[in-house]
């Protein structure tokens, strides 16, 4: 079998499974997957974050060492999904004044963003920013670069999430002893091959349905407005059909084979869930449990979480701008009737399922090609990779020589690839460096602006308050001048008055 070496690799850390895939793009726009591999993740994955590192660790050395067999070749670096229950979205703004009408530059934007992402928020870190608009003197802008004003405001749309998302990811792929080429934010490249053109510039919602959480995600003008993740998914289906002391499993089963998320007493097209005779077979030993009941179980939790995604629509400010429907998908999204729950409780008509994504995907396993919403997150992180993941072999097999009878020119290209390895490892750091570098010294710059513009804005306020003073005193001094000398007038035209009365009382007497 002739090794592959040009290759790329995506890990997506899901709540019920670990999964990786490596493949490659070809020039036409299709993913070729050469390799699938998957490992449960219920005891150390909770709610889509890593709760048991070693565990993790484990099931991903395993998924590494199934993709490296099945490649015939090593992996030195993958690229890894975040998502999860503390991912979400936050508003901010940053503004900056200039003493004369400026023309607005990258520079200028880039420290606004570094302004941004100053912002302090206790456990929670900024893992992108997303710009929404600008403000300038002519208006609201989506690109100000190149135009005049006096000052320019930044609206951001900063994604988050608890510090401890990326660290233990970080932690758990250190124990494998694989770089991490990327770690990429799950339901951004999820809606990058499922929403089309149109969605996202006439406004409309994604909304993945997982099996302990639920992502939603509002687009409007090709940009992201609102993110948030509901820790309720098609697991919480399952459990509360648990409760009428039904196992797990058969639970899960039940709620593939018949469960009814909609069987409103006024629609015409119900399930047979919904009729009360009814009753369905589960178990090895013949058990059974009301159609009606378990539809309405389904239904209850299903109108949940539905009412908790509208909730994250309304907050976005969007939930009338929806153009584009709503757009479902994920794991869970294949229970029967979400398409009614979903129109009547958002009222909103025009809804898509979207059980893949929008590419053109080869493989020589089935389990990518399997159109149920499973795999879509994984296919996306797969179309986002750039770099290749293939790495030379960093051990030799010993069984042909020893250490001291290694030969020559073996040992030669081992110490040539550990030298080469060291030396890339040494750049790759240098490159970090130098990128923190430069935000450190963006961020610095940008205070600094911030800073001088504030006082700037200070003494002009200062200066402003002084001249409003000392206009105040000249209008007391003009108003108190008129007053006297419309006085001394009056006391004028009376004294003039009392002598002519005088004289005339003394004509009178004459």
């Amino acid at each position: 079998m002739t090794a592959t070496t040009d290759f790329m690799v995506a890990i997506e850390l899901g709540s019920t499974k670990i999964t990786g895939v490596a493949g490659r793009k070809r020039s036409d726009g299709t993913l070729d997957i050469l390799a699938y591999a998957a490992e449960e993740a219920s005891a150390c994955i909770r709610k889509g974050v890593i709760f048991n590192i070693d565990k993790t660790a484990i099931a991903v050395t395993s998924i590494l060492n199934r993709l490296e067999a099945a490649l015939d070749a090593p992996i030195a670096r993958v690229y890894v999904g975040i998502g999860g229950q503390s991912l979400h979205t936050v508003k901010n703004s940053a503004c900056r004044h200039f003493d004369e009408e400026t023309r607005i530059t990258s520079a200028i934007v880039s420290e606004l963003i570094a302004v941004n992402r100053t912002i302090q928020m206790a456990g929670q870190e900024i893992l992108e920013v997303v710009p929404q608009e600008y403000r300038v003197d002519s208006g609201m802008l989506a690109e100000p670069v190149g135009v005049v004003s006096s000052a320019i405001e930044g609206r951001f749309l900063n994604i988050v999430a608890h510090t401890a998302v990326r660290q233990r990811i970080e932690a758990c792929f250190a124990q494998t002893k694989t770089r991490i080429a990327g770690c990429l934010i799950a339901p951004l490249e999820m809606a990058r091959t499922v929403l089309t053109d149109a969605e996202l510039r006439s406004g409309c919602v994604l909304v993945d349905f997982g099996a302990e959480t639920t992502t939603v995600q509002v687009y409007k003008d090709h940009l992201l407005r609102h993110l948030a993740v509901i820790p309720l998914g098609g697991a919480s289906i399952t459990k509360d059909i648990c409760s009428l002391k039904i196992e797990e499993a058969d639970a899960e089963q039940l709620k593939l084979d018949y469960a009814n998320v909609f069987t409103h007493p006024q629609t015409e097209n119900r399930s047979a869930g919904a009729d009360n005779g009814n009753s369905y077979t589960y178990g090895t030993e013949g058990a059974t449990v009301s159609a009606r009941l378990l539809s309405e179980i389904a239904e209850a939790r299903q109108e949940e979480i539905i009412a908790n995604v509208w909730h994250q629509v309304s907050l976005s400010g969007y939930d009338d701008k929806l153009m584009g429907g709503i757009i479902v998908t994920g794991g869970a999204s294949a229970i029967s009737g979400l398409q009614e729950a979903i129109v009547a409780k958002t009222h909103i008509e025009k809804f898509r399922y979207a059980p893949y994504v929008g590419l053109s995907v080869e493989s020589v396993s089935p389990e990518p090609l399997t159109k149920d919403g499973r795999t879509v997150t994984l296919l996306s992180l797969l179309a986002a990779a750039r770099e290749n993941c293939c790495g030379q072999q960093e051990q030799q097999i010993g069984s042909l020589f020893d250490e001291e009878g290694e030969d020559a020119a073996a040992k030669a290209e081992r110490e040539r690839d550990e030298k080469e390895a060291l030396i890339q490892q040494q750049k790759d750091k240098a490159v970090r460096l130098a990128r923190q570098k430069e935000d450190e010294e963006a961020a610095r710059r940008a205070i600094k602006a911030k800073e001088d513009a504030d006082r700037r804005a200070a003494e002009r306020a200062a200066e402003e308050i002084e001249n409003i003073r000392k206009k105040k005193e000249e209008d007391d001094e003009e108003r108190r001048r008129r007053r006297q000398n419309s006085l001394f007038g009056l006391l004028q035209k009376k004294w003039e008055k009392f002598t002519q009365e005088l004289m005339d009382d003394e004509e009178k007497k004459v």
